[in-house]
């Protein structure tokens, strides 16, 4: 007797085969034995299939993306830093401060970045900052779309961050205060008034105890701004009305009444900064479109809420003369947007459309000229 066994394949015996496959997997996950305990690990097959197509789509997401040419600049070095130790570092590590036993526990654990980051180039570091990772425990950017500028700004700390001494680390991630305390959880020497020491040395750490800043332009000069404007502001950050993944992990997780001594502190500081003019014929430039306008767009002078004015103006108005030029440009950019991408106030939406009608060049004009003014003015 002669046996034939002929294996022909039609459309219905594919779609029982496909229903049976899938009937299985489900009758498995059903049942419960698939062991879902981080302690037993990946099997080594689906660690290696995990990161192999994780590697594979950043890769592709990445084709497009344009490296901007100030990866090196210090003071964005500094702000990603400043939310490095904040933000990152529980996970992650950093120089002079290990990863934690509990987050070696993980499944996947959060990688040593002194040996990964070697390994991307850095649009692909700035993708997995700004767009997280799928089951890998690694959360988004808040305000990811928004905030393009702060995810670059925590890549530009990360290539410097292989090798790294923990002196340098501290430096950079801690500025002037002593402790090397992050996210408001270390109590420092008590400050005058209601506000607590732990969470003013949390803000110190870049905005320094007179609200002056630090590192160049790395942070806006807040101090002397008023109550009202810096309470509005970090109420914004904290619902996120205001756009940034920096401050809105640091406004978060205080009080309301925090955030109230917090402005008070800060409006109390006295407004010290003077910056030297560089251009004279943009401050120029931005001296007029500052007092008079620009006719042609429909843009209204800044001074008439701003100042330089003899005139008290609205104290839930910023100060922005002695502001740092880079600082003021972004704003206004960011403000310039389609999407609502500023805020603290009732007044956001009249900044949106002020800044809508201004050019690239007015922006500049304008940013250059309010540096260029003493605090005083």
């Amino acid at each position: 007797m002669n046996w034939r066994f002929t294996l022909l394949v039609t459309p219905l015996r594919a779609l029982l085969a496909a229903f049976a496959v899938a009937a299985g997997v489900l009758a498995f996950g059903w049942s419960g034995l698939f062991n879902v305990a981080a302690t037993t690990g990946h099997w080594p097959i689906t660690d290696w299939l995990l990161h192999f197509v994780m590697v594979n789509s950043v890769k592709t997401h990445t084709i497009a993306v344009e490296t901007p040419g100030n990866l090196d600049d210090p003071a964005l070095i500094a702000r990603g830093a400043g939310h490095y130790a904040s933000g990152c570092a529980s996970c992650h590590g950093a120089p002079g401060r290990p990863r934690s036993p509990v987050i070696r526990e993980m499944v996947p654990t959060a990688p040593d970045l002194d040996a990964k980051v070697p390994t991307w180039e850095p649009k692909h570091l700035f993708w997995i900052v700004k767009n997280g990772v799928k089951y890998a425990g690694m959360p988004a950017w808040i305000s990811a779309e928004e905030r393009e500028d702060e995810a670059w700004a925590v890549t530009a700390f990360l290539l410097k961050l292989p090798g790294m001494t923990p002196q340098t680390y501290k430096a950079l991630a801690f500025g002037a205060e002593e402790d090397g305390s992050a996210g408001g959880l270390t109590a420092v020497a008590p400050p005058s008034g209601p506000l607590r020491p732990d969470i003013l040395a949390d803000c110190a750490r870049c905005h320094g105890r007179d609200g002056a800043g630090r590192d160049g332009d790395a942070f806006p000069v807040i101090g002397g701004q008023s109550r009202a404007y810096l309470f509005d502001a970090l109420k914004a950050f904290a619902s996120g009305d205001r756009h940034s993944g920096i401050m809105a992990t640091t406004a978060a997780r205080v009080t309301e009444d925090d955030l109230k001594a917090l402005a008070d502190h800060y409006a109390g500081q006295s407004w010290t900064t003077t910056r030297a003019p560089v251009d004279r014929t943009l401050i120029a430039a931005g001296e007029r479109i500052a007092r008079e306008g620009v006719r042609a767009t429909g843009t209204p002078a800044c001074a008439s809420c701003h100042g330089p004015a003899p005139t008290a103006q609205n104290p839930a108005y910023p100060r922005l003369a002695g502001q740092h030029a880079s600082y003021l440009e972004q704003q206004l950019l960011l403000w310039e947007k389609e999407h609502d991408s500023r805020g603290g106030g009732a007044f956001r939406g009249i900044m949106r459309q002020i800044a809508f009608l201004m050019s690239k060049e007015d922006i500049r004009a304008v940013a250059a000229y309010y540096a260029s003014l003493s605090s005083g003015e």
